[in-house]
Formats: C-alpha cells, sequence, structure tokens
C-alpha cells in the first residue's frame, strides 16, 4: 500500500499553534497563535480576506479525528 504525505508546515517552531496560511498554493505562515479566532482576526489585520488556519500538531503527537 503506498502512502503520499503533503505537508503543509514543516517548521516546528508552529508545533501546537495555529497558522494562517496565504493559501493551499502558497504555503507561507502569515501569522500564528493559540487560538483559530486569534490568528483569523491578525491574518485580516495584514490584508487577507480568506486565509487557511489550520492546526500545527507537535511532532510525534498522537491525533484522533
Amino acid at each position: 500500500m503506498l502512502f503520499m504525505e503533503n505537508t503543509l508546515v514543516k517548521d516546528e517552531k508552529h508545533g501546537g499553534r495555529f497558522v494562517a496560511l496565504k493559501d493551499f498554493g502558497d504555503k507561507t505562515v502569515i501569522v500564528d497563535g493559540k487560538n483559530p479566532s486569534e490568528v483569523l482576526e491578525k491574518a485580516i489585520n495584514k490584508g487577507y480576506q480568506n486565509p487557511v488556519i489550520l492546526f500545527v500538531p507537535v511532532r510525534d503527537m498522537v491525533q484522533i479525528y
């Protein structure tokens, strides 16, 4: 079985935080923060009306969906 992994944010300094990206095509981190509403507000204040907000897990963190 073949597994593919697409990592949006590779920088470990954002681990355990929410980040805002310009869009899925441009993975540049605009801002980061402790909660998604804070991150969205900061991104909008910087002029990005439709940023992509996501949580970056800490390395080796177990995630249950």
